[in-house]
C-alpha cells in the first residue's frame, strides 16, 4: 500500500510536467513536398507553401493574432500560372480566397480576394 501512495503522486506530477514541455503554439508541425511545393504545417494551425528546394521555417511567419483562425496560404508551384476566384470564407478577421487550381490565399476580413492568382 505504501508503494502505491507514492507512485500515485509521481504519476500526477509527470502528467503535470507534460503541459510545460508542449510544443508552444506556431511551431513547425510537419512539412510534406509534393510536385514542386513545400506544404509547412504548424502547431497554430497555419500552413504556408513555399519552393519544394527550400526548408520550412521553424516558426510560423504568420502566426493567427488576437484568437482568429490561422493564416493559410496554399500555392501550386510549376502548374498553372493563375486560376479564377473560385469562393471566399470570412473565418473571424480572416478571409480566405479559393482558386480554381487549387490555391488558397488569406487575406484581411476587409480586404477584397484579387479575381485572379497569379
Amino acid at each position: 500500500m505504501n508503494g502505491i501512495s507514492r507512485v500515485i503522486p509521481l504519476v500526477f506530477f509527470s502528467l503535470l510536467s507534460l503541459q510545460v514541455y508542449a510544443t508552444p503554439p506556431g511551431t513547425l508541425k510537419s512539412d510534406k513536398a509534393k510536385g514542386l511545393s513545400r506544404y509547412c504545417t504548424y502547431s497554430d494551425g497555419g500552413i504556408v507553401t513555399i519552393s519544394h528546394t527550400e526548408q520550412c521555417p521553424r516558426k510560423n511567419p504568420k502566426p493567427s493574432r488576437n484568437g482568429s483562425p490561422p493564416i493559410v496560404n496554399i500555392e501550386k508551384k510549376g502548374g498553372a500560372s493563375s486560376g479564377p476566384l473560385k469562393k471566399q470564407n470570412i473565418k473571424g478577421n480572416n478571409r480566405y480566397c479559393s482558386y480554381s487550381d487549387g490555391t488558397v490565399l488569406t487575406v484581411q476580413k476587409n480586404e477584397k480576394c484579387p479575381n485572379t492568382r497569379r
